[in-house]
């Protein structure tokens, strides 16, 4: 049985506070949208196309997929998975919907001569910017992936994926540094409730049926 805070749990969380360190710093420190006119300045037209497609496995439809694929590893994985995109999406719903449709993202902040460069492979998205649902979902699925390989290295490893994924959407011009901030935080926080309830209180891990791959679940006829 797999304890709350494995290996590669640990490794991950112990790289993710450092980044809420020096996050927090930078958003005590520097102004509003500094980090992005920042990273807009370092961004070059030929990485405009790669990082477009980067950004998108931050979505919600490929994170399903990828958690509909580890069935084939546990059924566990996938029930696990799934319930957390869904509780990713109620955040992304509550938040930008709920409590902050109004807040403009970097397209409806700045004027556009004040972009070092205009990214016009970016879309031209105004609205809903808090927090990043990109970045909370990136974070939530990495974050329980980790939990599930249980190993140090790749929990470093994925850590650094979910956060270039989800500078890829300040980079794009699609959403500000506290959005990226938030959206990490709860993304986490997704994670580690779905991580308590169904193995530390439901106990599925303990469930002969949900620790078989898919395909060895065979269905008694009467």
């Amino acid at each position: 049985m797999s304890t709350y805070f494995n290996k590669g749990l640990k490794a991950f969380l112990i790289s993710y506070l450092l980044f809420l360190i020096i996050g927090l710093f930078v958003l005590l420190r520097i102004n509003h949208g500094d980090v992005v006119l920042w990273l807009n300045g370092l961004s070059k037209e030929e990485w405009d196309g790669f990082v477009n497609l980067l950004t998108d496995i931050g979505l919600g439809s490929f994170v399903a997929i990828l958690m509909i694929l580890l069935s084939f590893v546990k059924i566990r994985y996938a029930v696990m998975g799934l319930l957390n995109l869904g509780l990713v999406g109620i955040f992304t719903n509550l938040f930008k919907k709920g409590l902050f449709p109004e807040r403009v993202r970097p397209f409806n902040y700045f004027l556009y001569d004040d972009f070092p460069r205009f990214i016009h492979a970016a879309e031209l998205n105004y609205h809903s910017s808090f927090p990043s649902g990109h970045t909370m979902t990136i974070f939530a699925a990495m974050c329980l992936i980790t939990y599930f390989i249980g190993n140090k290295l790749w929990g470093s490893v994925l850590f650094l994926v979910a956060l270039v994924i989800g500078f890829t959407r300040i980079y794009l011009l699609q959403h500000f540094f506290l959005d990226v901030y938030v959206g990490s935080v709860l993304g986490v926080m997704s994670t580690l409730i779905i991580i308590w309830l169904l193995d530390h209180v439901l106990f599925l891990e303990k469930r002969t049926l949900f620790s078989k791959p898919i395909y060895k679940i065979s269905f008694k006829r009467n």
